[in-house]
């Protein structure tokens, strides 16, 4: 603990100019600020600004003389106290007695010997130096006992917090409490898979107050130094004056008034993040400041540790549950896709129930698919694959897709939906995926409403953010579930009796599709039996609605793959690449049923060795096959001339769905990309347009990589 007091003042007061000169030479010696004033008013007016450790007074002065200035300065309750020496040429007794009665400590003669006056002084110099010392620790302990006190709230507040993110923001204002700063930022830094870095801002009100007094940044490459070092760094606002490359690299003036960082370290020492400050409130940081930091720290480490432990121990037993759950939902649809299978072979049934038979497959595949497509979206989202491809476009057009595929389930439910649109709405944003959240929310809606009820879908402008909400008078949720209900992996009832099914992904994909459009949306429910509200908000594009909206890019690919001739694919030969017998033999049936002449194979090889016979005009192929792949066929086809059939129109037709997975079979050299299972429309429809477009020469050259489509079926 740090308790200095640097030189003290010294006050003589005299009106003879030369007396002053020789009291300053005198006194030099003992290396003090020696204040010189010439008359009462002067002296006077130096003790209301300064404080001294004693005053040199002369008596015989004009208007106020010593013993009035004396006077004076003992009513006053800052200098009651302060040591008076009178230096004067009378020597009457009654000089003397008054002088004392005043409250001087010494009564010195002149002319005087400079060692005795230099003796006295200093012995009120080192007495005044002392009494400041205490004062100085006393404060020091004063404001370290309040650092504890500080520190022992955080460490409650801090071990509190529900989640990682709420203890980041905690240990932040807790930080910024403890060393008195304007400005705190706190950055945790995970290294396990897919898990994104913590930062939480803590600003005084000195920000919020004077708007024109910008919040300053913390300096980004101290940061990253504190890191690396993984020890505390203190620097003044002069060092960081002089290195203006240290902060960030937006021409912040003046810099931080002072900056003190501390590293967050886990068990075994690794550099988890750091906790910043800068801005003190009064002069600059200390070593009792850095040494409460580094307590903080300590605490914020081992509550992080015990956090990310407790998180993951919740996500192992999420997983179980989910693993639980998605065997169920998975096993369900084969269940009815296999029992209608093997009935629909062994028993003699009507057209009617044959009908009926094969309505439940598709409707089970479709789940399956959707299931599917689900847990990719998961993976992406995890991965932090997942992204958009946004344009500017109409956003009612895509809320009436997502509404009206969903109207036939509503209203075999009994449901009514209401729809009211802003047909002049428009946003900067991914149709496909916000057809997505409109879809998952308008299913949830579904889902968890009674017969009977209604579901209200609007679209309307709030502001500057487009506002969707979808409302529904069904279950609604438990204000205990309310702050969990886009987590992924989370359901209200994840129980074996749960009324419900799914897989508890669809409303966490919502939250991450809306974020990455720049966008929000929240829950709201005033409780179970209450009905629900989920409102998405999304920021206005702020241009003119153009005349003709454009169509989500799903839609888009499908009308241009149906505006083709797809019902008859006669006189095209197809070479078919697929190594499942039975994949191969339905794939084949529905394109001969078509009129098309197919050759199918099992793999690679066969495909090459029959390519010259067969002379196709399209390839169907799919990617995963043992010996040669997909990628390894369609690169040796393209290396072929285009009169040999390197330019050959070709379909990548596999389970992958990945984005990545799309982009790799486009880059290889395949025209365009469809996921399995696939419908048999959709197959012949993208066969008939790559045929149609070669003939128009409206095909990418075959180097021409990337420049394809993918097929959404």
């Amino acid at each position: 603990m740090r308790a200095e007091v640097g030189r003290v003042n010294i006050l003589i007061v005299d009106d003879r100019p030369e007396q002053l000169l020789s009291l300053e030479a005198v006194l030099a010696p003992l290396g003090e600020n020696i204040v010189k004033a010439a008359s009462g008013r002067e002296a006077l007016r130096h003790l209301l600004q300064e404080e001294f450790a004693v005053i040199l007074l002369d008596i015989k002065m004009p208007e106020i003389d010593g013993f009035e200035t004396a006077t004076l300065i003992r009513k006053r309750r800052s200098t009651l106290h302060t040591p008076i020496i009178f230096l004067t040429a009378h020597t009457e007794r009654v000089y003397v007695e008054r002088s004392y009665s005043l409250g001087a400590v010494d009564y010195i003669m002149t002319p005087f010997a400079p060692e005795v006056l230099r003796t006295k002084v200093s012995v009120f110099v080192d007495l005044f130096k002392k009494t400041q010392k205490i004062k100085l620790q006393a404060e020091s302990l004063r404001v370290h006992a309040e650092q504890l006190q500080r520190l022992n709230r955080a460490a409650l507040a801090i071990n509190s917090a529900l989640s990682l993110d709420a203890m980041v923001a905690a240990i932040t204002d807790a930080a910024r409490d403890v060393g008195g700063a304007h400005q705190a930022m706190t950055l945790v830094k995970l290294e396990r898979p897919g898990e994104r870095a913590r930062t939480a801002v803590s600003l005084s009100e000195r920000y919020t107050t004077f708007q024109k007094e910008a919040p300053l940044p913390i300096a980004g490459k101290l940061c990253a130094l504190v890191c690396e070092m993984n020890r505390p760094l203190r620097m003044t606002q002069r060092e960081l004056s002089l290195h203006p490359e240290w902060l960030d690299d937006r021409g912040q003036k003046p810099p931080p008034r002072g900056y003190l960082a501390v590293p967050l370290s886990a068990a075994d020492g690794q550099n988890i993040g750091t906790i910043q400050l800068s801005d003190r409130h009064d002069g600059e940081f200390s070593d009792d400041d850095e040494t409460v930091l580094v307590q903080l720290a300590q605490l914020a480490s081992i509550a992080i540790q015990n956090c990310v432990h407790a998180e993951a121990r919740e996500a192992n037993r999420l997983k179980d549950e989910f693993l639980a759950t998605l065997s169920h939902e998975l096993r369900s649809p084969l269940n009815a896709i296999l029992g209608w299978t093997h009935l629909l072979r062994s028993e003699p049934f009507d057209v009617q129930r044959v009908s009926h038979g094969l309505e439940v497959i598709e409707r089970n595949v479709a789940a399956q698919t959707k299931l599917i497509e689900d847990l990719l979206d998961v993976s992406r989202v995890t991965t932090g694959k997942l992204s958009i491809s946004a344009a500017p476009m109409a956003l009612a057009p895509v809320v009436e897709i997502a509404v009206d595929a969903i109207r036939p389930a509503a209203e075999a439910k009994g449901l009514t939906i209401d729809v009211s649109l802003d047909p002049d709405i428009e946003v900067n944003g991914d149709a496909d995926r916000l057809q997505q959240v409109v879809s998952n929310l308008t299913s949830n809606a579904l889902k968890f409403t009674r017969p009977g009820d209604h579901i209200l879908v609007s679209l309307r402008r709030a502001g500057a953010t487009a506002e969707l909400t979808v409302r529904d008078t069904g279950e609604g949720i438990s204000p205990e579930f309310l702050p969990l209900v886009f987590e992924r992996f989370r359901q209200a009832d994840s129980t074996s009796r749960r009324t419900h099914a799914g897989l508890g992904i669809g409303l966490s994909l919502v939250r991450h599709i809306v974020e990455i459009h720049g966008g929000s949306v929240v829950a709201e429910s005033p409780g179970l039996q209450k009905g629900s509200t989920f409102v998405v908000r999304l920021p206005l594009l702020g241009v003119e609605r153009s005349s003709r909206p454009p169509l989500p890019r799903e839609g888009r690919s499908r009308s241009l793959a149906c505006s083709e001739p797809a019902s008859n694919l006669g006189g095209l030969r197809v070479l078919l690449v697929e190594d499942d017998a039975d994949a191969r033999e339905l794939l084949q049936e529905v394109l001969s049923q078509h009129h098309a002449e197919v050759t199918a194979v099992a793999s690679a090889h066969e495909a090459l060795a029959a390519f010259c016979a067969a002379s196709p005009h399209v390839l169907v192929s799919d990617i995963a096959m043992p010996g040669e792949d997909g990628y390894e066929l369609i690169r040796a086809i393209r290396q072929r001339p285009p009169q040999a059939g390197g330019d050959l129109p070709a379909l990548a037709l596999t389970a992958y769905a990945r984005k990545e997975d799309q982009k790799r079979a486009l880059e290889a050299g395949f025209h365009m990309h469809a996921t399995k299972p696939i419908e048999p429309a959709a197959l012949v429809a993208a066969v008939a347009s790559l045929a149609a477009r070669a003939r128009a020469g409206e095909l990418p050259c075959a180097r021409d990589r990337g420049s394809s489509e993918e097929l959404n079926p």
